[in-house]
């Protein structure tokens, strides 16, 4: 027989994993609410997940490691996404402050250039 929470802890993964297939950026505040929550979940579960294990629950047990391993990777590539959005609107944000001002990068040290030789 195996323990509710560790059932419980795979359907939480295998949620999360469904959840981080979706990659458009309109929902991505939706996936982190519930990417939070689902972690949560399987963070109160964990306590409850120790040793003595069945033989039926060492077998489960090696059956979710791909999973937490696809997950893992998931997780790399969602949070990756992010950052790259974070770099492209800092850019963003200095090329249209430069479009706006275009001379603040230049120095002016009171110095005056006479074009005439």
């Amino acid at each position: 027989m195996i323990r509710n929470s560790l059932m419980a802890w795979r359907n939480a993964t295998e949620l999360l994993v469904r959840i981080l297939d979706m990659r458009e950026e309109d929902k991505r505040d939706a996936v982190i609410e519930q990417m939070e929550k689902l972690l949560d979940e399987r963070d109160t579960l964990q306590p409850s997940i120790q040793a003595p294990f069945t033989n039926e629950e060492e077998a489960f047990g090696k059956e979710l490691l791909p999973l937490e391993a696809a997950l893992q990777e998931k997780m790399k590539l969602f949070m990756n996404d992010i950052r790259l959005n974070i770099t492209e609107q800092q850019k963003k944000k200095v090329s249209v402050h430069a479009y706006m001002d275009p001379y603040a990068q230049v120095y002016r040290d009171g110095t005056f250039y006479d074009k005439k030789n």
